[in-house]
């Protein structure tokens, strides 16, 4: 039994190498056995910007609350950036 599931380790890893390769270079751990240093540092960074841009963009909107086209210009880029973490969220 254990001979068998490293031989179909084997075969997805041969079989979808280049993409388990693309998803770890874009920072979502698969087929990782440990979190290395680096990747805790560089999920702690993705995490601070991704909530200091969220606060930014809220701060923004609320010190220009009385000019209308600012305050969506602000906000434009809030939905395609929600959607996008999301997904990142997701996949790892």
């Amino acid at each position: 039994m254990s001979r068998k599931g490293t031989k179909l380790k084997g075969l997805s890893e041969s079989r979808f190498g280049p993409m388990i390769f693309l998803f770890k270079i874009a920072g979502i751990p698969i087929c990782m056995k440990e979190i290395s240093t680096i990747y805790g540092v560089y999920m702690m960074t993705v995490a601070i910007c991704t909530f200091s841009t969220f606060i930014g963009m809220f701060i923004d909107v609320y010190i220009h609350r009385e000019d209308l086209g600012r305050a969506m210009t602000s906000m434009r880029g809030l939905i395609p950036f929600t959607n996008i973490m999301w997904i990142y969220s997701y996949c790892r």
